[in-house]
């Protein structure tokens, strides 16, 4: 539980600082995965977090752990609840 909350804390930093420990190219490629992923739902109060970057996940959500996918892709110490990252 500890680490989940570290790994949400950091995902939201990075998402706000544009910075962090998982490099754009890393939350790139993970977004990319989870814009083709069928558990990607959109979510209205999701989108209103603006993502310029990663545009294809922008309001996006995970349905297997209800996390928003901006935030999501950026957290070093979270992992995709279905391993495909």
């Amino acid at each position: 539980m500890k680490n989940n909350i570290r790994a949400i804390i950091e995902g939201w930093s990075n998402y706000f600082q544009g910075s962090g420990a998982v490099a754009l190219a890393q939350a790139s490629e993970r977004a990319t995965i989870c814009a083709a992923c069928p558990d990607a739902k959109y979510g209205k109060h999701a989108a209103i977090l603006p993502d310029a970057q990663l545009g294809e996940i922008q309001g996006h959500y995970c349905g297997v752990c209800k996390c928003p996918l901006s935030t999501a892709v950026r957290s070093s110490g979270y992992h995709c609840p279905k391993n495909k990252w």
